[in-house]
């Protein structure tokens, strides 16, 4: 007997993917004829499981369709599903595939893999700005020094490289301990200088990575969330910077990384850089219940076991108080400042209730503001100590770094999946996540955690098979660079056309390479970029800043296969279609419809079109 059933199918599951609460679902089983069964849909709520009947509906050709409805409940949850088939004494079961990427169904004879729905708020809405932008991410000290003032100087711990171009690396003692922390001397008066040249690529947001006072280069180890790191510049510097991106239509996003500090942060004080008296210095510090104390005051919990960053209770009245609700709290003095939205650092690391409070709290101060997670997983289904998060539910965040993009796309363009199961990837984004959220994804290829996007394209050697100093020293070679250019531009005209925020990770653009942290963390290559990547992205990121279609349009898969991965973007009358090709054989190409003409020469391409070896189609039809 054959049965059929497939989640990203309306034809089965109606409504596709996520719900709102309250709203009916329609579920249907395709089953051959010739066979005596009963079936029912089995639905999940909460560790609750409710059988639903499925009653024919129809006779199709050799099959009968059943159907059940059941409604969403009334609050934002996620439901789980899986079918339980009857034939005489025998039982068996429908689900999702033990890959749980939603799709096609699987046979199982106990303990089904379910289906997955997610139920969120009716009240989603991600500000236009933000859903419709195009970000870039900024590493202060590595991305651009304007002027020949070292802003470090005076300051221990530090030393500045005079060569701007130098490698990094981290420099440590026998003990792996960081013997000092090396920096460039980029700055906000750097960044300001090159608003004319993010423009050129649509930029409308700025992602910084920290930028409060802290006693290192990357400064997650916050030291004062009151104050700018004089490393970066001045207030006055930090004001000049919000000025020329409101002139410049961009907005700001900063890093909060509000789970853990440094153990020299003024909370804490644990190397007494501060007057006050930290936690560390006296259980009568007004800090003293920030922190979780194991054995006082040398033992305490710290972000996975590094005691450089102790961990802080995100839930005492008084941290909330500092950082979130307090009439001048931190979020609200810096969002005073002109900031409009806060990247969450390791937000399952983060309390739901902490970001509930910050959600609220930020949208207080301006209704269009935005709350973004660190989240590298499904973010619909992540756990974090054996806790299923509540980030989509509607009340927390507005977006998620979308890592599974970067997999999905990275696997198939260097061989490891082939478009079908790319695609699998992305659907199951698409099935799990409310669509709000789904269209306000940040769509990255890099990060300042991850290699450098041209260095994995590049077919180099897996990072975890290499010593320390060959990561250090790594170049791509001539050939490998040239597979991995052309990688990159097919990978990047993907990100600048899919929906979501693009985000371009500082010097991506210019062919910047190097393997993960420190390495990815190299400074911009001002006046030795790489020409051929920094024209594309100039030119298929402007398209994107200018075009409806892409921003606001619908997204639809359509040929993903093999070397191949198309899709659609459609608003109104006009469709976009993209395509590419990984594979270094040219294939025949079948256009959705006719009227397309290629969108970066104006060429009427024919219904059957040839798709070149690592090539691309990029084209719009006016008239569908």
């Amino acid at each position: 007997m054959k049965i059929f059933y497939n989640s990203h199918d309306e034809e089965y599951k109606s409504p596709f993917g996520a719900v709102v609460t309250g709203e009916q679902v329609d579920i249907r089983l395709r089953v051959e004829k010739g066979t005596d069964i009963s079936c029912g849909v089995v639905v999940m709520i909460r560790a609750v499981d409710v059988e639903f009947e499925m009653e024919e509906e129809k006779q199709d050709g050799d099959y009968i369709v059943y159907r059940a409805e059941f409604s969403a409940p009334n609050h934002p949850c996620l439901i789980h599903y899986y079918f339980s088939i009857r034939e005489g004494e025998d039982t068996y079961y429908i689900g999702n595939c033990s890959e749980k990427l939603g799709g096609e169904c699987c046979l199982y004879y106990e303990n089904p893999v379910p289906y997955q729905i997610t139920v969120a708020s009716r009240n989603i809405r991600v500000p236009k700005w933000y859903k419709e932008g195009i970000m870039y991410q900024v590493y202060v000290d590595r991305f651009n020094k304007a002027g020949d003032e070292n802003f470090y100087a005076g300051r221990k711990g530090f030393v500045r490289y005079e060569n701007w171009n130098e490698k990094n690396r981290y420099m440590k003692d026998d003990s792996g301990d960081i013997l000092f922390w090396d920096v460039y001397g980029g700055n906000l008066r750097g960044v300001i200088e090159k608003i004319p040249y993010l423009r050129e690529f649509g930029v409308s947001i700025l992602y910084f990575n920290p930028i409060f006072e802290s006693n290192s280069n990357h400064k997650y180890d916050t030291g004062d969330y009151e104050k700018l790191d004089s490393g970066y510049g001045s207030d006055e510097d930090f004001e000049e910077l919000v000025k020329e991106c409101d002139k410049n239509g961009i907005s700001i996003i900063l890093d909060g990384v509000f789970s853990h500090v440094g153990m020299d942060s003024k909370y804490f004080n644990r190397l007494g850089k501060y007057e006050n008296r930290g936690a560390y210095n006296s259980r009568d510090s007004e800090y003293f219940h920030w922190f979780r104390f194991k054995n006082y005051p040398d033992e305490y919990e710290c972000w996975w076991g590094n005691k450089s960053l102790p961990n802080v209770e995100e839930m005492n009245p008084s941290y909330i108080d500092y950082i979130l609700r307090g009439k001048n709290s931190i979020v609200k003095q810096w969002m005073r400042k002109g900031v409009k939205g806060w990247r969450l650092d390791v937000a399952d690391e983060l309390p739901d209730e902490f970001i509930q409070i910050l959600k609220t709290e930020t949208l207080k101060e301006n209704a269009d503001s935005i709350v973004l997670g660190e989240v590298w997983e499904d973010a619909s289904n992540k756990k974090s100590y054996s806790k299923l998060r509540e980030y989509f539910y509607g009340d927390e965040l507005d977006s998620v770094m979308n890592y599974p993009f970067r997999k999905a796309f990275t696997g198939f363009l260097t061989g490891y999946l082939d478009g079908a199961k790319a695609l699998k990837i992305i659907m199951s984004i698409f099935e799990n996540y409310p669509r709000e959220y789904f269209y306000s994804c940040m769509n990255l290829v890099g990060t300042h955690d991850t290699e450098r996007i041209l260095t994995y394209l590049g077919d180099s050697p897996e990072e975890r098979s290499l010593d320390e100093d060959t990561r250090y020293g790594y170049v791509l070679s001539d050939e490998q660079r040239g597979y991995g250019v052309k990688r990159l531009k097919l990978l990047s005209l993907i990100q600048a056309t899919f929906p979501g925020v693009p985000c371009i990770y500082y010097g991506d653009e210019a062919g910047m390479e190097g393997y993960s942290d420190p390495y990815c963390r190299g400074t911009y290559p001002w006046g030795n970029e790489n020409e051929e990547i920094l024209s594309w992205y100039r030119k298929i990121f402007k398209y994107r800043e200018g075009s409806e279609v892409l921003k606001r349009g619908t997204w639809e898969p359509y040929a993903c296969t093999g070397d191949m991965f198309s899709f659609t973007r459609t608003l109104g009358s006009k469709t976009i279609v993209v395509a590419v090709n990984r594979s270094s054989t040219d294939m025949i190409f079948k256009l959705p419809g006719s009227g397309y003409e290629d969108i970066l020469t104006g060429e009427e391409l024919d219904r059957k079109t040839k798709l070149k070896g690592f090539g691309f189609i990029f084209a719009i039809c006016s008239n569908r």
